[in-house]
């Protein structure tokens, strides 16, 4: 990573803070960060992504929102491959442990990290639902 020191909790807790979090709010919270709005649309369907550019971590974070407006996700995408091998490694440190029936890092408050890889590797975070 380009900085200091390898602060992916720092990214991490920005990604955990902002799941109960509503589009506008979230466009106020990182008003002082380079943000992309964007609005998806697919046969009907629309969704509303907030990206925000978190240059000295070297990444940036995508909120996504459901159907009332909140986010429902948060996703981290590293700009080196390096860093995601980095954030991997500091995963199997971070988390409680790794579920392999849900093939996802358990985190602390019920939040969990999946990776995907399309277009790139993505680290998206989620609630877990209540029973």
């Amino acid at each position: 990573m380009n900085q200091k020191k390898n602060d992916f909790k720092y990214l991490i807790e920005h990604a955990c803070s902002a799941l109960p979090l509503s589009h506008l709010a979230i466009k106020e919270k990182y008003s002082n960060y380079p943000v992309c709005l964007i609005r998806y649309t697919e046969k009907g369907n629309l969704l509303d992504y907030v990206e925000v550019s978190f240059d000295k971590e070297n990444a940036s974070l995508t909120f996504i929102m459901d159907k009332e407006d909140n986010c429902y996700s948060a996703s981290i995408h590293f700009y080196e491959p390096k860093d995601e091998t980095l954030f991997i490694i500091f995963l199997r440190q971070f988390s409680k442990y790794y579920s392999y029936r849900r093939k996802c890092w358990i985190l602390k408050d019920s939040i969990y990290c999946k990776i995907e890889e399309n277009e790139g590797t993505h680290f998206y975070f989620y609630k877990m639902p209540t029973p």
